[in-house]
């Protein structure tokens, strides 16, 4: 099922479309480098906490408190015991576990598009664009009054049933009560097990439009080897009481998050048995990882916004499709030393107070950049 619309667009109003990209891009450059300049701040501090927080751990055994650590950030692995069972009502589903969660999909058309663009003499463009339909299973509803052929692949506008998550109550690991907060961060989920008898032994009033095929329920569904639009599957996935290990402050009869003095925030919460050292390396880790994933998408997006700003040119000398391309090459490459040049000079201000010599580094690397847009600039 495909459909194909060909757009022309003047050379006039590429133009008018330029301009009014600069102001985009002008935003996308400034916003980029506020972007960059706090993600530095934020990955030093939460480096320099967690170095102070694993300075001032205590492991304990979970078995007693001990008074003595009131309000100190303690470490400690056990087995979680959690005395009551999550039930999913609707379904008359229960599962002994830590916490539960309800996927519900909908099997609804989505669109695929395929664009190509050519350059006409003269400075326009002629844009022929496929779209094709498919179905699928989707957790999330596809807005199809948006497809180009909406009147023939129409989506339902809302679940029958939806998402849902449980928690257990009164969860502990021996002495030390363990809250819905501190397992609504705990990570793990895994597929949850189902067998004809819990359809079977069920006393719900979907129960007769209910069929299970392997671990999927499926909901007012005829044929599960062949979907209709609109037709709903649920899958379940849990967490089960297991070993855990936790790092947090002991306050009263709670568990809560550390503030080291620079005022980040220690919580931290896993599956499995880890010592103090190896669960803050896993956090410096991770908050390395985060920092080079945020310093790549506002390097990109920097990028962008110079292409922006100076993709007016381009447009200008596209009046001769080859020269316009030849421009576009040439913006190209000024954009991406201009990245590199900003984007050094606002990562290098940024961390020169808390490491001076990275960022005396960062700022030769810029200065090169500069003087390498100089020469070519020179030479053309």
């Amino acid at each position: 099922m495909t459909t194909t619309e060909t757009v022309s667009t003047s050379w006039f109003s590429r133009l008018g479309n330029s301009f009014k990209n600069i102001l985009i891009g002008l935003v996308l450059v400034i916003g980029m480098a506020i972007l960059l300049f706090w993600n530095e701040g934020r990955a030093v501090k939460t480096e320099q906490g967690l170095k102070e927080g694993l300075a001032v751990v205590v492991s304990v055994t979970p078995d007693k408190k001990n008074p003595m650590n009131e309000g100190k950030l303690i470490h400690f692995s056990g087995m979680t015991n959690a005395p009551g069972t999550l039930i999913d009502e609707e379904f008359g589903l229960s599962k002994k576990a830590l916490k539960m969660k309800r996927i519900v999909e909908v099997y609804q058309w989505a669109e695929e598009t395929k664009s190509k663009t050519i350059d006409k003499l003269g400075g326009g463009t002629e844009t022929t664009t496929t779209y094709s339909y498919v179905k699928k299973w989707s957790n999330a509803i596809i807005d199809s009054t948006r497809f180009k052929e909406a009147d023939l692949h129409q989506n339902p506008s809302s679940k029958l049933l939806a998402d849902k998550e449980w928690f257990a109550q009164d969860v502990t690991v021996g002495a030390y009560p363990i809250s819905e907060e501190l397992l609504s961060s705990l990570s793990g989920y895994q597929p949850l097990s189902l067998s004809q008898e819990v359809l079977n032994t069920q006393e719900t009033s979907m129960s007769a439009e209910l069929q299970i095929v392997g671990d999927i329920i499926y909901y007012k569904t005829k044929d599960t080897s062949v979907p209709e639009i609109g037709n709903t599957r649920i899958s379940y996935e849990a967490i089960t009481p297991q070993e855990i290990s936790v790092v947090y402050k002991q306050e009263g009869k709670s568990l809560v998050p550390y503030q080291t003095k620079n005022g980040s925030m220690i919580g931290m919460i896993q599956l499995g048995t880890s010592s103090a050292e190896q669960m803050f390396k896993n956090a410096q880790e991770s908050n390395k990882v985060m920092t080079w994933i945020i310093r790549v998408v506002g390097i990109l997006l920097m990028f962008v916004g110079f292409q922006l700003l100076l993709g007016v040119l381009p447009v200008i000398g596209s009046v001769i499709p080859f020269v316009g391309k030849i421009v576009g090459a040439g913006v190209g490459v000024v954009s991406f030393l201009l990245t590199i040049i900003l984007a050094s000079i606002v990562i290098a201000v940024a961390w020169i107070f808390y490491r001076p010599i990275i960022g005396i580094m960062l700022l030769l690397i810029a200065g090169g950049g500069y003087i390498l847009l100089m020469k070519k600039s020179k030479k053309e």
